[in-house]
């Protein structure tokens, strides 16, 4: 439920921003504001609590999120007036989606034996471009198990180019 009624704000926010020029300014904002949420224990439990009064959350949001933009701080408010507040970590990840379809960017997680190096990220790029026609933020998880080369998921595909891979594949050969 949070769920759809989270998008139905977020398509309503992504309109307003476009329309003033603020897209990217507004998906920092989300994504300052869904991380702070989701690693806040405490933030998350008081945009629940019905024993915790509206004036309050509102307070508090507006004074962690001071330096969001207009438009954000409007959202709160009207979250707030509507009752819905704790659908403020679900509106920031349907803007988050709504942004990066609308802008073609995917999200996809390489595994690496090491750091990745620039070199490295922008092989994995060119590889998604021709994978999917589109670049992606990209995400580093170091598994120094795979030896080297690298692991992408993209979604639900997965390119395994390790090291560890091939090995196995051939001792599976001579075996």
């Amino acid at each position: 439920m949070g769920s759809r009624a989270g998008k139905r704000y977020a398509k309503a926010i992504i309109e307003l921003a476009e329309e003033n020029k603020v897209e990217d300014k507004v998906l920092e904002n989300f994504a300052s504001i869904q991380s702070t949420i989701s690693n806040n224990k405490d933030l998350k439990l008081m945009l629940t609590s019905p024993l915790i009064e509206l004036g309050k959350k509102e307070a508090v949001l507006l004074e962690v999120f001071s330096e969001v933009e207009t438009l954000v701080k409007q959202l709160i408010k009207t979250l707030v007036k509507n009752n819905r507040v704790d659908l403020l970590e679900h509106v920031s990840r349907a803007y988050i989606e709504l942004y990066n379809t609308k802008h073609h960017i995917q999200t996809a997680t390489v595994i690496t034996a090491v750091e990745m190096t620039k070199e490295l990220e922008e092989k994995v790029q060119a590889k998604i471009k021709d994978i999917t026609g589109y670049t992606a933020n990209l995400t580093n998880q170091v598994d120094e198990s795979i030896l080297g080369g690298f692991i992408l998921r993209l979604k639900d595909l997965q390119f395994d180019g390790s090291v560890s891979s091939s090995l196995n594949r051939f001792k599976r050969q001579l075996l």
